[in-house]
């Protein structure tokens, strides 16, 4: 079967571009095989299953005795060997050297939201003295149970900035700046109106640069699109694995599985916005240019391999997700566009013109912010009420 009618399109947010990606229902497991009638059962059948109290301590242990793989080892490997190693190596990588575990102090956390997953914690500590959590999740499987997540718990919860983004202040917080911003859009001679006119202004001084940044870019998208096409299906579940984590740790996921349109919508923004054009693509594009072009090109390559992977939707999925990447992938490369106005501005009149290069790159951001508002807006409603 198909990539494109064997898996539903499912868009969620990610981290870096991936807005909105696509991951397969899970597929059902085979039946275990039967032993004949006149055959007696295996002996390991007639033991006792473990409780959970038990299969949680067997898979600290054998956390605890996983190892790194070496760069070497991975090499060697083909695609469909590496996709089964990769959920390991990126969501669930073995402990640090020097990880203690305290298996006789073990807690259950199971609370009445967890539904059938069993959860435990145990006392921890890093290489260096540094206290942690090490937290299993168990769900039932047959008479046993299968280990969902062993890990550091710190690595699932949100702190900082991330917790308070899923707070009503925040929701109301990122309304009102939307407000804000589309009245300004609105009304004639506003500051944002006038910051917009500036971005126009270097755009067309450089339109040529632009346009080829910005088709470049896409071109990229596209070939890691394309790339994602010659994978094979199994390393599909790689990436949900990937994908799934990513979001957990971006807060995307409690976001959107509030069913809260505000809250989803700022943790959207946050990751596009904050962390990606701002911390990242901007940063980049200030040192002359280069480093903005080297990482877009890597990571817009990268990122469109998944995409390449999902296979088709229905056409009301396809067109959120196009609308989503057209949005964010615009902005973004409209940034990285910049650190290029900033290049050829000081290429042709010397490092004397860095402040007016520097002004055309800080032009892009108010129009970058515009374009994820209205995608932040879009996908969160979208996804949560089903457009």
């Amino acid at each position: 079967m198909s990539r494109s009618t064997s898996r539903p399109l499912v868009p969620c947010l990610v981290a870096l571009l991936l807005a909105v990606a696509g991951f397969a229902a899970p597929a059902a497991a085979p039946a275990a095989e039967q032993p004949p009638a006149d055959q007696p059962p295996a002996a390991e059948a007639s033991l006792p299953a473990a409780s959970a109290e038990e299969a949680a301590d067997a898979a600290v242990r054998e956390w605890l005795a996983r190892r790194p793989i070496g760069f070497d080892q991975l090499s060697a490997l083909d695609a469909e060997q590496l996709c089964r190693e990769l959920p390991g190596i990126v969501s669930h990588p073995p402990p640090p050297a020097g990880t203690q575990v305290n298996l006789d102090d073990r807690v259950e956390r199971t609370t009445p939201e967890d539904g059938d997953v069993r959860v435990f914690t145990y006392p921890a500590s890093r290489a260096g003295g540094q206290l942690d959590l090490v937290e299993v999740r168990l769900a039932p499987a047959g008479p046993g149970w299968e280990t969902l997540r062993v890990g550091f718990r710190s690595a699932t919860e949100l702190s900082g900035v991330r917790a308070w983004l899923q707070t009503p202040v925040a929701a109301y917080a990122f309304i009102a700046l939307s407000v804000v911003v589309a009245f300004m859009l609105a009304q004639r001679g506003s500051p944002l109106r006038r910051w917009l006119a500036v971005t126009r202004a270097s755009v067309r001084e450089h339109r040529r640069l632009v346009v080829a940044t910005v088709v470049g870019l896409y071109a990229v998208f596209g070939l890691g699109v394309t790339a994602g096409t010659t994978l094979p299906e199994s390393c599909d579940v790689a990436v949900v694995e990937i994908v799934q984590g990513a979001i957990t740790q971006l807060g995307a996921t409690a976001a959107y599985g509030s069913g809260d349109v505000p809250r989803a919508a700022v943790v959207t923004f946050y990751q596009n916005f904050v962390v990606v054009t701002l911390s990242v693509t901007f940063t980049l594009a200030a040192v002359l240019g280069v480093p903005a072009y080297l990482y877009a090109a890597f990571s817009f390559f990268v990122q469109g391999v998944p995409f390449g992977m999902i296979g088709g939707g229905a056409g009301a999925q396809l067109l959120v997700l196009l609308v989503v990447l057209v949005l964010e992938l615009t902005a973004y490369f409209l940034v990285v566009a910049g650190g290029g106005m900033l290049l050829a501005t000081v290429w042709r009149g010397g490092f004397a013109r860095v402040p007016a290069g520097f002004r055309k790159l800080l032009s892009t951001l108010p129009a970058a912010a515009v374009l994820l508002i209205a995608g932040a807006w879009f996908e969160a409603a979208a996804l949560i009420l089903g457009f």
